[in-house]
Formats: structure tokens, C-alpha cells, sequence
């Protein structure tokens, strides 16, 4: 039986952990005392309920009510003697996470960031600044394996927190610095039961993986071309309803939106193209004709368009829990422009790559939310790639030769 540990306690940790209980792993979830707390509810009972339709081309379910081994706060705690090690925390803490983390590593176990947003390169910097040596495998995954909410927590009538799944991914595209690492993961990560309905997909460094993250090209376009109606949404009078949650696939979604995040993911594959790495694919008409965008692709397959003219089911569809308002002020602003955008941007200056629609969706969200995103992003020197070319960027990703180090 192997032994996980699950870093944070929002709604992909949450998922994580269930499933993999419920999938024969002794299962520990570390939370943060320091943020708002999501576990109070479960402190004694450990009990998650995982439901919801877990939707995926091969009808894989893993329905049912987990009691995890362990829920504290104690990092130490959590990770000591375990095989492998979760990730699932907002990209904006990592340094702080990886800071508590890197001295309690062992030799032999791995690490999964889910998503990386370059979350991988800040841990193996923050290993190397403080002199750690310990032999482990780092990876990083362009998204979680679901589509999850938490739909109950903190409930201390029930003490049973509950994590709903729309969908699982059929295949998920992963990377470990350095990729030479690889092979070694994809043997040891099947023990990993969040892993069994999914295909892992190589992709080319880790600069791949965080720059197919989708999510920044799906939320920041449909956010900041919505703002007024998410404002308004249930404030006006026949414009929405304070009872129903604005979902952006089910409200936010559409042909001109679909052109924008396409421009959008233009803007990354060139930068892409000229670091010499892939990048996910996607097909232009899965935007622009569909109101799922490429999530409807993750569990039903490349060929899957749902027309904009069909209406998602709200109760089925990412169910938020009840009296939930979706706000500007959320993560597919805070955390989507300043990691996924802005730090795509700091990558593009290394090569001179002209990035129009990414400095658009920047500028309007710092207007939006009085801030300066670009300040807020991951610097290559945050990465650990200060100094670097493009060249030795690629290939301390491929290899894990930093020729700065080495000279």
C-alpha cells in the first residue's frame, strides 16, 4: 500500500484525497493553519464524500465516502515516510509551501504539483538555495485531474466534508524537472490511484507543462469580457439571480469570447515555438463553437463540441455551493493573470517574442482590480533561470545541467 500525502485542503486536494482512499492508499492531508481553514470540519472524523458525475469516455467511477488516515497541520507530520507527495495549493503560495517542504523531502519519494504553474522550477530553486541534496522526483501537470468543487466543508453537524467531480480527465499532460526523470515517474506514479483513469502524456520540459495549463487562456478572457455582467449578475432586475451561480462556461462563454482565448493560446505557442518546447494542442472551432470550450474534450474525447445554443445543467455542472457568488476577485483573476499570463510574458522577453493578446488581458485586469499584475508575477530569476539563455533554459529543463552552476 502506498502512502500519500495531500498538501492543501481546497477543492483539488480534496478530490485527491478521497480518491486516492478510496483507491487503497493510506492517505494524509496537511492543511494550512495560516489560510482560511477548510478542515475544521473533518479534524476528528476524516471523512470526505466523493460524488458527483465523473464523467470520462471510459465510464471509470470511484463514487463513496473516504475516512483518510490523517488530517493535521503539521507538515512534518504528513510527509514524513510517505511515498508520494500531492500538491494541490494556489500557485501564489509555493514559495512559502516549498520554503516549509524542501527540508522534510527523503530520498525516493516524488512530488506532484497539480497544476505545476512553474511550481516545479521554484521548489528545485528553493532545494538548491538551501543546499538540499535529497533524491526525489518533482512533476508537474498542466491541470488537475478533475473538474471538482467543494460542495460542503466545515459542516461540524455532519463532520463529513463533500467534494463534488463533474468530470475526470482521460489524459493529462506531465513533465518532471529535469525530464530526464521521466520514465522512473510514469513506473512509480502507478501507485498513485488518482491516476488510474488517465492517461499520462509526456510533454517537453516543463515549460510545456506550465504554459498548456489551460486554465488562464479559459477564465482571463471570459472574466474581463463579462466583468459588467458578473457585477450586475442578480443586482439588476432580468440579469441573473443572486440563487444561481455564474458559472463562465454556462453564462460566459462564446463565439467572440472563443476568438479572444484562441489569440490568446496563439500568443503562447509562438512563445513556445521560439523556446523550441511543445505545447498542448487545441483546435480553434473547440473554442469558438463550443460552449464547454476544451473542457468537454478532456472526458469526452478531441472530436467533442457542445453547440452554444444547448444550456449547461447547473446542477450537474461544477455545482457551487449554495448563496456562492462568483466575483472578479477570484482566483481566475488573481492567480491566472499574475502566474499563468504574466509569467508566460517574462519568458517571451527572453527571445523578444511579441505576446499582443497576453499584454491585453494584463492591462484590462489591472484597470479592473487597481493592481499591477505584472509585478506579481514569477520572475526567471524567482525560477531559478536568471542568467540563462534560451538555450540553457531548455536544456537545464531537459536535463537538469544548470551550465551557469557548472562554469
Amino acid at each position: 500500500m502506498s502512502i500519500i500525502a495531500v498538501i492543501g485542503a481546497g477543492n483539488g486536494a480534496h478530490a485527491l484525497a478521497a480518491d486516492c482512499k478510496l483507491g487503497g492508499a493510506e492517505v494524509r492531508m496537511y492543511e494550512f493553519t495560516k489560510f482560511n481553514n477548510k478542515v475544521k470540519g473533518i479534524q476528528k472524523s476524516k471523512r470526505i464524500r466523493l460524488e458527483g458525475l465523473e464523467m470520462n469516455y471510459k465510464n471509470f467511477k470511484r463514487n463513496g465516502t473516504a475516512v483518510l488516515d490523517m488530517v493535521t497541520y503539521d507538515m512534518a507530520q504528513a510527509v514524513h515516510g510517505a511515498n508520494h507527495i500531492l500538491i494541490s495549493v494556489q500557485a501564489q503560495g509555493f514559495p512559502s509551501v516549498f520554503e516549509e517542504l524542501a527540508p522534510l523531502l527523503e530520498d525516493g519519494q516524488t512530488v506532484s504539483i497539480f497544476p505545476d504553474n512553474f511550481g516545479s522550477l521554484i521548489l528545485r530553486r528553493i532545494m538548491r538555495d538551501k543546499g538540499i541534496t535529497t533524491k526525489v522526483i518533482i512533476a508537474g501537470y498542466d491541470s488537475l485531474v478533475y473538474g471538482a468543487r467543494l460542495v460542503d466543508f466545515n459542516n461540524l453537524e455532519t463532520e463529513t466534508d463533500v467534494v463534488n467531480i463533474t468530470y475526470r480527465e482521460n489524459e493529462i499532460r506531465v513533465d518532471t524537472f529535469p525530464s530526464s526523470d521521466y520514465e522512473e515517474y510514469l513506473r512509480v506514479s502507478k501507485e498513485i490511484p488518482a491516476l488510474d483513469a488517465t492517461e499520462l502524456i509526456h510533454g517537453d520540459t516543463v515549460l510545456d507543462i506550465s504554459i498548456s495549463n489551460v486554465n488562464p487562456l479559459l477564465h482571463i478572457p471570459a472574466v474581463v469580457m463579462n466583468a459588467g455582467t458578473i457585477e450586475n449578475w442578480g443586482v439588476i432586475p432580468n440579469l441573473g439571480d443572486k440563487d444561481i451561480y455564474y458559472d463562465i462556461y454556462a453564462f460566459g462563454c462564446s463565439p467572440a469570447v472563443g476568438e479572444v482565448q484562441y489569440a490568446y493560446y496563439e500568443d503562447l505557442v509562438n512563445i513556445t515555438k521560439a523556446f523550441g518546447v511543445g505545447i498542448c494542442p487545441v483546435e480553434k472551432d473547440a473554442l469558438t463553437s463550443s460552449r464547454m470550450g476544451l473542457i468537454g474534450q478532456f472526458f469526452y474525447g478531441p472530436d467533442f463540441r457542445y453547440p452554444f445554443d444547448q444550456p449547461l445543467d447547473l446542477n450537474t455542472w461544477l455545482p457551487a455551493p449554495k448563496g456562492t457568488r462568483f466575483e472578479l476577485n477570484s482566483r481566475y483573476i488573481t492567480e491566472d493573470v499574475p502566474v499563468g499570463c504574466v509569467t508566460a510574458i517574462n519568458f517571451a522577453k527572453v527571445l523578444n517574442v511579441d505576446t499582443p493578446v497576453l499584454h491585453a488581458m494584463t492591462n484590462l485586469s489591472n484597470v479592473m482590480m487597481k493592481t499591477n499584475y505584472y509585478a506579481a508575477g514569477y520572475t526567471l530569476s524567482d525560477l531559478g533561470l536568471d542568467n540563462m539563455t534560451a538555450e540553457e533554459i531548455v536544456t537545464f529543463m531537459r536535463s537538469g545541467k544548470n551550465v551557469n552552476l557548472i562554469n
